[in-house]
């Protein structure tokens, strides 16, 4: 039975411009200057290690947990509608389901807002196993977050697909030695992101389309 694991922020869920934008609100609540650059390398990384990266840029100073708590309703205002989903996820999840993968998430967000992200989509029953940022200490471009989502499904990471959007995601996924599809978002793939996946495509649905012509359990 063929296997994959989707990140979520940018690849599911069109956040990312909306966790920018909050992003910028609060920097300009606590007089940050343009955090764009810091965003951008900040993309598929859990708040542990974003607030490591904040303290190098802004020293130790910097109240990080007023920054976050800022951030974090700005981005509840915003989506306070409803998370826009990215092109093709009903789409894709739905396909999958009725064939009989087995699929996971492996976001590095932390599970209260993954689930609330599952619960507002409807995302949630397509499904066997959500990994978050928060229940470990890794972040990606490590691993283990994905290492850890294929043991649960009971996996081979090389037998398994990940769908990823962002340079950390595609270190993470191919470090763990699965197949990594790169849907960019936000960021344009550079030459190490182009090495590491094993297909770039523009949208969801044509992941799709490539799915569809894999052999299950021993896809290429």
């Amino acid at each position: 039975m063929p296997g994959i694991v989707f990140d979520m922020d940018g690849v599911l869920v069109d956040s990312e411009r909306l966790v920018l934008r909050s992003w910028e609100c609060a920097g300009r609540d606590l007089g940050l200057g343009d955090l764009r650059d810091l965003f951008f390398r900040c993309i598929g990384t859990t708040h542990a290690s974003t607030q490591k990266r904040f303290a190098e840029v802004y020293g130790v100073s910097l109240n990080y947990q007023d920054f976050r708590n800022r951030t974090r309703l700005y981005y509840m205002e915003f989506t306070k509608d409803g998370v826009p989903l990215k092109p093709g996820a009903m789409e894709l999840l739905s396909w999958l389901k009725e064939h009989g993968w087995i699929t996971g998430l492996a976001s590095s967000s932390r599970e209260a807002n993954v689930r609330r992200n599952m619960e507002m989509t409807g995302m949630g029953r397509y499904f066997d196993v959500l990994i978050c940022g928060d229940m470990l200490t890794v972040s990606k471009p490590a691993p283990d977050i994905y290492l850890r989502a294929c043991k649960e499904l009971c996996m081979e990471p090389s037998h398994t697909f990940a769908v990823e959007d962002s340079r950390n995601g595609i270190l993470s996924a191919s470090a763990a030695g699965m197949k990594a599809l790169l849907v960019p978002d936000m960021v344009p793939p550079d030459e190490v992101m182009k090495r590491h996946a094993v297909g770039i495509f523009p949208d969801l649905f044509a992941v799709l389309r490539y799915l569809e012509n894999q052999i299950p359990g021993d896809a290429a």
